[in-house]
């Protein structure tokens, strides 16, 4: 229980959603502790933890409005940003390991390793790679390029384009589904 000289957290949330710095750095001293610890309990590593605090304070203080005390806590709400957010981490790992795994080599050719042979392959499965990106349209390659190569999340690159998550996510899909077809018709 809060006394009454020690706003909760739903209030200081109101408060920042009105543009009160102080209340978010109160906010952010109650809050920040918290969601670093499931950070790094989802994520792993320290210093993605870190940036992804950050990035779900960044949030809270340019989304507070839309938080309702009618469905939950300042806490849950914090918490589900945090988790939308690890998660679209996280399968972006997946994503970026998936693609390494499958055009990794023709991607990081490494030929004091490979023989005449096998680099004669990996420069023809890249060239059929580069081939069957030239072939999805251009949003489709911008968001691959974003998500794989630059290592952004689908999040940051609705942000990035100034387009819905749903927008990205469903060109992201389709472009990867686009992609594994041409590649899988023009292997057989």
């Amino acid at each position: 229980m809060h006394s009454p000289l020690v706003p909760a957290d739903e209030e200081l949330l109101l408060q920042v959603a009105a543009g009160d710095r102080v209340a978010f750095g109160s906010l952010y001293d109650r809050l920040a502790g918290p969601l670093f610890s499931l950070a790094l309990k989802m994520l792993g590593q320290e210093a993605e933890a870190q940036d992804l605090v950050q990035e779900v304070f960044l949030t809270i203080w340019n989304k507070a409005s839309t938080f309702d005390t009618a469905r939950g806590s300042a806490f849950s709400w914090a918490v589900t940003q945090l988790r939308n957010r690890a998660i679209d981490r996280i399968r972006s790992r997946r994503r970026r390991g998936e693609l390494m795994e499958a055009f990794g080599p023709d991607l990081v050719p490494n030929d004091n390793m490979r023989t005449a042979a096998e680099n004669a392959e990996a420069g023809d499965r890249s060239r059929q790679v580069h081939a069957a990106l030239g072939r999805l349209s251009d949003e489709q390659r911008h968001v691959l390029r974003l998500a794989y190569f630059d290592g952004m999340t689908q999040a940051e690159i609705a942000q990035k384009l100034d387009e819905p998550l749903g927008t990205v996510k469903a060109r992201a899909h389709r472009a990867m589904a686009r992609l594994r077809d041409i590649l899988r018709y023009d292997h057989d």
